[in-house]
Order: structure tokens, then C-alpha cells, then sequence
């Protein structure tokens, strides 16, 4: 059976301005976490989504999350087929782990590997939400932000340095 998207995150520099854009155009409601390094997207039916800071972000463009049964497997076999393991295990509590690749064109894409128990929810349920974090939103960002870069897609932009502070 084909493996399905079932949740993606694009990168936003200004919260109110894509929530404002988004509502306008699509009616779309969305969600900001407690500390603003998330916003999620309610009711948008179909995949579920959200955005993440852009100052968090490593992707250069979306990111669109898989379901696997097995996520050690699947990314020997992304290594296998000339793609990069970004980021190996990160876990998400009641939803299993998450883990980040490249392609061999540099798009990022996200496997999420799914409690036992998580299984067993309806099947509306899992694929219309987000797995959730294993500490809340706040938590999640600052380990985004400890955590090591990775190494950016052939072709991208270098990074701009922010200005010393004084």
C-alpha cells in the first residue's frame, strides 16, 4: 500500500500575517502555541497542518510527514536510495517518533513512526491530526533550536549572520 502524507508544516516570519492571509482566503482558523514557535492549522480538513518560525526552520520549503511502521528500516533505506537522514529519532508523545530526510534533490520530508496504541485510534482521527509533541509546543522549540543544523540541500542560499548585538 502506497504511503500517505498525513500532516505538513510550511515556515512562517509572521504569525498574524499568514494567519490573516490564510483566513482570508480560505476561511482557515488556526492555532498559535504558548511561547509563538507553532501555529497549527484547525479544520482545514483533508491532511492536517501547521507553521513553524521561520528562525526554527531547516527546510527549505514544506515539509510533509509519512506514516512508517518501522523508522530505523526506512531510513537505511533512504540512505540506500541516495538520500540523507537529517535528523534520526525525535519522539513525539502519544503519536511514536518523527524523523527528517533529504532527498537526492535536497526536498525534506518527515517520517512518523506511530505508537503500537496509536494504531488502534479511528482512522478519521489519526490521519486529520498532527502526532503530538512529546513536551509541549515550548519544549519542542527549544530543542529545535539546541539542535545541530543540518546540513543545507545542494543549492540553497547561503544563511544571512544576524547583526552583534552592542
Amino acid at each position: 500500500m502506497p504511503v500517505e502524507i498525513i500532516h505538513i508544516e510550511f515556515k512562517s516570519a509572521n504569525f498574524g500575517r499568514t494567519a490573516d492571509f490564510y483566513a482570508r482566503l480560505f476561511d482557515w482558523q488556526t492555532e498559535q502555541n504558548g511561547n509563538g514557535s507553532y501555529m497549527k492549522l484547525n479544520g482545514g480538513g483533508g491532511v492536517s497542518g501547521g507553521w513553524v518560525r521561520a528562525d526554527l526552520i531547516q527546510s527549505p520549503g514544506p515539509v510533509a510527514y509519512l506514516t512508517v511502521d518501522d523508522l530505523e528500516k526506512t531510513l537505511a533505506e533512504v540512505e540506500a536510495a541516495g538520500g540523507r537522514v537529517l535528523v534520526r529519532s525525535q519522539p513525539f508523545a502519544g503519536g511514536g517518533e518523527v524523523a527528517l530526510f533529504a532527498d537526492p534533490d535536497g526536498n525534506v520530508l518527515g517520517l512518523w513512526r506511530r505508537k503500537a496504541s496509536a494504531s488502534a485510534a479511528p482512522a478519521a482521527e489519526s490521519a486529520s491530526s498532527p502526532p503530538a509533541p512529546a513536551e509541549d509546543e515550548d519544549a519542542k522549540a527549544s530543542k529545535a533550536a539546541k539542535a545541530p543544523k543540518p546540513p543545507k540541500p545542494p543549492g540553497a542560499p547561503a544563511a544571512k549572520k544576524p547583526p552583534k548585538k552592542r
